[in-house]
């Protein structure tokens, strides 16, 4: 009908116009309806409304206004389509409208031309599936494993959904899937998503690292973060560096260094040992160009051999402090460079040779060369915390030792003695090398004969060869022995054959020692020289025990004793009374840890004690009491017998 009567306005204007002048322009006509009106979804709640141009018989240009639910959305706008956000609309709905759903739009369009025009209200309703992508949201923390590339985490604070859907996440190292359709549930720390991957990742290293959480209202909204890491990004290649270098390079740790870690790619043409050293509190750690591990240490790596190739050195932060600066030093160069050649040496010989171990020592030691014509005893002591080691020039180990390194005989021959740095510390000090016969100092006692006791004053350097002396001597006849010294050295014996007899800590003894020929070693196994007196008794077994025969009661009486040069540690009082008494036996004014024990006749155990005194009742018998040290110690004291 709204047709019919426009077409009847125009014909009827067509009319009028016939009737003037000729020159009388047309009259002005409004523009007809919109038509094809639709709606569709762009993303999300996102709306695109699109509709037909409208015909204008004047052909004047257009213009349109476009409502949706009683919203103006475009205001003469030329165009034939317009887009709007539904989110607007869906806030003022109740909760059902807040789920993604189809949702009623009612959409108004007018044309206008030119000439003030306007066309009829186009109204249409459209229905549209509206959804809106889950809100932005933020990373808690991102966390690596600097050391071996096999550990990360990543948490983030969950995501808003306007639309209540339930959101799952998918989480991304790059382009690889780590954790998918994960839901954060009342049991995720503060609320908080939390993935941890376990898996190696040190192929992504080297070039930029992206991790990536998307949430997912699984209706098609999404939304998601990432973060960038390159860990490579403060990386230095210092090129080439040839023989011998020695540089110094700053470095910084900032607020950007996420993995508070800076590497030194290097190449070098030949082999070389190396020093590489911080001023600060660094981890250092050496790889090779295949990644594989060389060395690592705090503040100081170094090595006596690098061959040549491309290599990479990291340097990490213990502390994480926001900005801390450094310098760090390369040396490289020959570590045998420092090493001294000492000629042919005479024998005996005895020097004392200074030496430093600079920081920048690949190999952390100073070799001695020196050459031999005759078979010695080698000697090699210092008061600095060094350590010694000696080979032979193809490189065979000889002998050792901290502060002091000896042995008994080497040939004649080539021989290279190390100084090595204690525990890497920088060190410098002073040495004595000697070179002389093991044997010169040792002593010929000569025949002893039974009972013997002397006292030998002995000493014992640290340039002894072999670090010990020895007394020789021969017997004719059988006997018991001891040997006793309060130094603190070893006591060994040996047969003229080498055969080990006996050995101990100070003091050695025995009941039975066959009539041959014997040596006797006092070894220093200190690091300074020792000296102090050598005990030596040959006697009969219990030829110091005291028989007191029959005592009469009351009894009291004091007995000297010392059991330092008793073959047997011990000192036996024998005797016997013919009617019962109270007994009260003690030892005082001892030097050692003894005790006390009484024996009947029989040998039978009947009292004792290693606190000094014992007391009791005998009947008339033979008894004896006996005096000794704890663990076969020797010494002296008083013994008191009361008998009453």
């Amino acid at each position: 009908m709204k047709k019919f009567i426009n077409l009847f306005c125009v014909c009827l204007s067509i009319i009028i116009s016939s009737c003037g002048s000729d020159d009388d322009a047309i009259g002005n006509l409004p523009p007809m309806e919109v038509s094809n009106i639709e709606a569709e979804v762009v993303e999300g709640t996102l709306v695109k409304i699109s509709w037909t141009e409208a015909e204008d018989v004047n052909n004047d240009e257009l213009s349109y206004d476009v409502v949706i639910n009683d919203r103006v959305v475009a205001d003469k706008t030329s165009e034939l389509s317009t887009e709007f956000d539904l989110a607007n609309l869906l806030t003022n709905r109740s909760r059902d409208f807040q789920k993604g759903l189809s949702l009623e739009l009612i959409i108004s369009i007018k044309a206008y031309d030119s000439n003030g025009g306007v066309s009829e209200e186009s109204i249409v309703k459209r229905n549209v599936f509206v959804n809106r992508n889950p809100g932005t949201f933020e990373f808690g923390n991102i966390n690596f494993d600097f050391s071996y590339y096999n550990w990360l985490e990543v948490s983030w604070y969950q995501a808003i959904d306007e639309d209540g859907d339930i959101l799952s996440y998918d989480v991304y190292l790059n382009d690889m899937i780590i954790k998918e359709n994960y839901i954060i549930g009342s049991d995720d720390y503060d609320g908080l998503g939390n993935v941890s991957y376990n898996e190696n990742y040190s192929q992504y290293v080297d070039d930029e690292i992206i991790i990536k959480v998307v949430a997912n209202d699984r209706d098609g909204g999404v939304t998601e973060i990432s973060k960038s890491f390159n860990f490579r990004a403060t990386d230095v290649d210092l090129g080439i560096l040839t023989l011998p270098h020695d540089s110094s390079v700053e470095y910084v740790f900032n607020e950007e260094e996420v993995d508070r870690r800076i590497g030194y790619s290097f190449q070098i043409e030949e082999n070389t040992g190396y020093v590489i050293q911080s001023d600060e509190y660094l981890q250092l750690t050496l790889f090779n160009d295949q990644g594989n591990y060389i060395t690592g240490n705090s503040q100081r790596i170094s090595g006596e051999s690098l061959n040549p190739g491309t290599y990479y050195l990291e340097i990490g932060e213990y502390y994480n402090n926001s900005n801390s600066s450094g310098t760090l030093t390369f040396v490289l160069k020959d570590p045998k460079e420092s090493d001294v050649d000492l000629g042919t040496l005479g024998v005996p010989y005895e020097e004392v040779l200074n030496f430093s171990i600079p920081s920048n020592e690949p190999d952390n030691k100073i070799g001695y060369t020196f050459q031999v014509n005759e078979e010695t005893g080698v000697s090699a002591f210092s008061q600095s915390n060094v350590n010694f080691e000696l080979r032979d020039i193809n490189g065979n180990f000889i002998t050792s030792g901290y502060r002091r390194a000896s042995i008994e005989t080497i040939q004649s021959g080539t021989y290279y003695l190390e100084v090595l740095q204690y525990y890497n510390n920088v060190d410098s000090g002073s040495f004595t090398l000697v070179l002389k016969d093991s044997d010169a100092t040792n002593v010929d006692l000569g025949v002893l004969s039974t009972p013997y006791s002397d006292s030998i004053d002995f000493s014992v350097s640290t340039s002894e060869p072999d670090g010990k002396v020895r007394y020789l001597f021969e017997l004719n006849e059988s006997t018991g022995y001891s040997f006793t010294t309060i130094t603190g050295t070893y006591v060994n014996l040996y047969d003229s054959n080498d055969n080990y007899v006996n050995g101990g800590y100070r003091n050695i003894y025995g009941e039975n020692l066959n009539a041959a020929s014997y040596y006797l070693e006092i070894v220093n196994q200190d690091y300074n020289d020792v000296s102090g007196i050598l005990d030596i008794v040959l006697s009969t077994p219990n030829e110091s025990d005291v028989d007191l025969g029959a005592l009469s009661i009351p009894y009291n009486q004091s007995f000297n004793f010392n059991t330092t040069g008793e073959i047997d540690r011990k000192i036996r009082y024998q005797f016997n009374i013919d009617s019962q008494a109270s007994y009260a036996f003690e030892i005082i004014n001892e030097n050692y840890d003894d005790y006390i024990y009484l024996y009947d006749s029989n040998g039978n155990y009947l009292n004792g004690s290693d606190y000094n005194n014992i007391n009791g009742v005998l009947s008339s018998g033979t008894y004896y009491v006996e005096v000794a040290g704890y663990s076969n110690y020797a010494g002296s004291g008083t013994l008191v017998l009361d008998l009453q």
